[in-house]
């Protein structure tokens, strides 16, 4: 089971984001790549120009690259959530009921049942 966080748009045609609470196996392996891919350009390209800050000081203090790159790949991907949810308020959305699910189609599915309004109101969930 998982735990999602939803998150509303102001405009009621568009259906709701749901934010699975996991670590994120793209971030992990792709870095900051994989938040770019996942729709959080701006936390994405800021922790591309982290990790290239990180690049040029360790090159600079002769270190070993690779230990630091999994540990940034691996931060990113512990809190890939929490970057996700920034980056949703910052595109003006609100934060919704948390839903537990054994994956996406369920939490929608769970969520229209907790709240039968949102099927009416919002329009057809599948437009996106």
């Amino acid at each position: 089971m998982t735990t999602y966080t939803t998150w509303f748009r102001a405009d009621d045609r568009r259906p709701p984001v749901l934010v699975a609470e996991r670590l994120s196996w793209r971030v992990l392996l792709l870095g900051w790549l994989g938040l770019v891919i996942q729709g959080s350009w701006i936390a994405g390209l800021l922790a591309g120009a982290g990790s290239l800050v990180l690049l040029s000081a360790v090159q600079t203090a002769h270190l070993p690259l690779l230990p630091f790159w999994a540990g940034l790949h691996l931060l990113l991907a512990l809190c890939t959530p929490d970057i996700r949810a920034w980056e949703l308020r910052l595109n003006g959305l609100a934060a919704g009921p948390i839903v537990v699910a054994q994956g996406h189609e369920a939490a929608m599915l769970r969520l229209l049942e907790r709240n039968p309004t949102l099927a009416r109101t919002r329009g057809n969930m599948a437009e996106a």
